[in-house]
């Protein structure tokens, strides 16, 4: 049963407030021939960070609208500087582009594209992104 039909039933045919009658309105077709609508090809990916040249892989991931969760622990467990150096131009870059970065553990960041934001408030507030890496460097002993 199409959306006019329906709506004739409910309404008896009757006059709409505005004083216009439910035959008057025209049943609109789907575009596409009703198929389920599919959102565009938007991920969550998983990267590991494993050396500086990741920065451009994660980086061309979040300007096509993908989410990542970045395992810095294989870097982190081999340099430090390199880690620094590396987390902090990928936190330069998603912030130009107007994205948001943060902690989500001891060895894991999220990095969301334009428009998507991480939520840091109430009980659920996640560390700051400095602290996680201040925590990250104390527990590697460097």
């Amino acid at each position: 049963m199409g959306i006019r039909n329906f709506i004739q039933k409910l309404a008896g045919g009757q006059k709409t407030k505005g004083g216009s009658r439910i035959e008057d309105y025209v049943e609109l077709q789907v575009q596409g021939g009703g198929e389920q609508y599919e959102a565009p090809g938007r991920y969550v990916k998983v990267f590991k960070l494993k050396g500086f040249a990741d920065v451009d892989v994660a980086a061309t991931e979040l300007s096509d609208g993908n989410i990542i969760i970045l395992d810095i622990k294989p870097l982190a467990e081999r340099s430090m500087n390199e880690l620094k150096h590396a987390v902090d131009e990928m936190k330069n870059t998603v912030l130009a582009m107007g994205g948001d970065i943060a902690g989500l553990s001891e060895y894991h960041l999220i990095m969301t594209p334009p428009g998507v934001k991480v939520e840091r408030t109430g009980e659920s507030r996640a560390q700051t992104f400095e602290e996680t890496m201040d925590r990250v460097r104390s527990s590697m002993g460097k």
